[in-house]
């Protein structure tokens, strides 16, 4: 049930059968908002429409407002109606409404707040796709985790969501990767003793097992063979092996991919100079020079003529290499074909997650989609900001095992798999933040993440306690209606935020803001457990008034409900116990 959509649709399927508004025009109706006010004080809908068609009637917006009150009170589940400031219409919905709320979330744990926006549109989200060099940093954690929780959002709210992994396989850092492996593989065999790996080299000991496998295999065979056949050998291994690894420690923060592209691949199968061909047909390649970068002087700067994407027609700065005088294809090239690919999969709705860094490749990725497709396919790319890592103020200090990073494992070593993807999704990802992980520890309020989980333990906690009083008759009690008599003040306030999930769940989608739905479930989780302070006049289980607990048990549940909702669609186990 979303309490919003109901009210909102009904109310305005009201107004448009006024006959004083028969000839309201259609833009006039789409500037009418019905909204949760900020106070909610004021009730608990509040729509400008009286001061939106002051302009259509020519009459001032309290005149409208007195006029449409009449009609909005016959609507059903509409206890009270006003008119605030300049013409604020505020509604308040009836106790009988809250109640078939509360009944709702009870009958429907995990489908609550689901939505139809996607209409089961299919859409595509590709993010982390981490070059396969190496193990997971935890500089892409908060990507990956942040790609999770949009699919798992945008699946709650109606979409066919695919999760891709675009494997970079193909180009120079998988050579080095190769290199790298054999001079590993080399030093199993006694060379390179006290010598340090080459400039460039990929360090850390997570390639000694790709080695250690190879010789277990093949024995001394690569150790002189030429280069242009242990290279491709080399690869195929330690990419494969790179990518379990990846795989494996992705498993460990929740993470799973629908599909895997290989850029390798991508390029031997045709695919990249099949694109190529498709843009000179179309007339959106040239041969030509690009103008001199700036920064270079005359001296330095040498015009060659490239293969060039005219991006500028398109929407982007400059023009952009497809292929050098080589004939060497780019990396743009590939990602072209890619993008384009994914199209042809009937994918015409792509979400890509990229690091804030990559901000200045936007433009021209656009461009080019929108070049191969015919404008046919939408492309929405969410950026985001880097995560400093520190421990007690200080940063944490980089693996042994990774040579230059900091490794997922070495975050999960400190802390619970759900307080990192908690807390990689609690602000926006255009913010920067600092992830301390002694204050990620803390069990306390000033603790966000704690404050979220413990008040799903802590209902849990309730019911238990409830059912050990009463054994074998929880379930009959949550099958009854919600009884309104004598309900406080901060318990109507949590029944009314339960009323809000469906639409924070919309929003959170929509704008690609799993921060909007932690914030929620922060404040959620802040109200319930204001159910024990002195000034509540709440006592949840009182052994003198069964029925006034029973009451109480429909409120904790259908609270643990949603929680539980909130943290399973952020990809979160739920702890019963803390």
């Amino acid at each position: 049930m979303n309490i919003y959509k109901l009210i909102s649709g009904q109310i305005k399927q009201k107004l448009q059968t006024i006959p004083e508004l028969a000839g309201v025009s259609e833009s006039a109706w789409d500037n009418v908002v019905i909204e949760v006010p900020k106070n909610r004080d004021f009730g608990d809908f509040s729509t400008n429409v009286a001061m939106v068609l002051t302009r259509e009637l020519q009459k001032n917006p309290r005149q409208i407002a007195d006029m449409l009150l009449p009609h909005i009170r016959q609507i059903d589940g509409i206890q009270d109606v006003s008119v605030a400031g300049p013409g604020f219409i505020n509604i308040n919905v009836s106790d009988s409404l809250w109640g078939q709320l509360v009944r709702a979330v009870l009958q429907n744990p995990d489908t609550y707040g689901d939505t139809d926006l996607g209409g089961g549109a299919k859409v595509n989200v590709e993010f982390l796709s981490a070059n396969p060099t190496g193990p997971v940093h935890i500089g892409h954690a908060r990507g990956a985790i942040l790609g999770d929780v949009l699919a798992r959002l945008l699946q709650k709210n109606g979409f066919d969501v695919t999760k891709e992994y675009y494997i970079n396989d193909y180009g120079h850092q998988v050579d080095v990767l190769a290199h790298s492996v054999f001079w590993r593989y080399q030093e199993l065999f006694g060379m390179h003793q006290g010598e340090t790996l080459p400039d460039g080299a990929y360090p850390g000991e997570y390639l000694i097992p790709v080695a250690t496998e190879i010789k277990s295999q093949d024995g001394d065979k690569w150790l002189n063979a030429p280069e242009c056949e242990y290279v491709p050998y080399f690869k195929r291994i330690a990419t494969s092996a790179m990518m379990e690894l990846i795989k494996a420690s992705l498993r460990k923060i929740g993470i799973e991919f629908d599909v895997f592209t290989s850029e390798r691949e991508l390029v031997e199968s045709g695919q990249v100079a099949d694109t190529i061909d498709y843009m000179k047909r179309q007339g959106l390649l040239y041969v030509g020079t690009l103008p001199k970068p700036l920064g270079e002087t005359d001296e330095e700067w040498q015009p060659t003529e490239q293969l060039l994407f005219k991006a500028t027609e398109f929407g982007d700065e400059a023009d952009r290499v497809i292929a050098r005088a080589s004939g060497e294809t780019t990396y743009f090239a590939s990602d072209i074909a890619y993008h384009r690919n994914k199209y042809t999969r009937g994918f015409s709705k792509q979400i890509d997650v990229w690091g804030a860094d990559h901000g200045g490749y936007v433009k021209r990725i656009k461009a080019a989609l929108g070049a191969v497709t015919n404008n046919q396919a939408d492309l929405d790319i969410v950026l985001c900001q880097i995560v400093n890592l520190e421990k007690d103020g200080k940063p944490f200090k980089m693996s042994k095992r990774a040579g230059n990073f900091v490794m997922i494992e070495d975050v999960l070593d400190e802390i619970d798999a759900d307080v990192l993807r908690l807390f990689m999704v609690i602000k926006s990802p255009d913010t920067q933040m600092t992830f301390d992980l002694q204050k990620a520890k803390e069990q306390s309020k000033d603790n966000p993440v704690y404050y979220m989980q413990y008040a799903y333990a802590r209902a849990n906690s309730v019911l238990k306690k409830y059912d050990a009083l009463f054994p074998g008759e929880l379930g009959d009690v949550l099958g009854r209606d919600y009884d309104f008599t004598s309900v406080t003040d901060v318990e109507r306030k949590l029944i009314k935020m339960l009323g809000d999930y469906p639409k924070i769940i919309e929003s959170a989608g929509k704008n690609k803001a799993p921060n909007l739905l932690t914030k929620y479930l922060e404040e959620l989780a802040g109200a319930f457990h204001s159910l024990w302070a002195p000034h509540s006049g709440v006592k949840l289980i009182n052994e003198n008034d069964r029925a006034l607990t029973d009451n109480h048990m429909r409120l904790v549940m259908a609270l643990k409900n949603v929680i539980g909702n909130g943290l399973k669609t952020l990809g979160c186990t739920l702890k019963e116990v803390m």
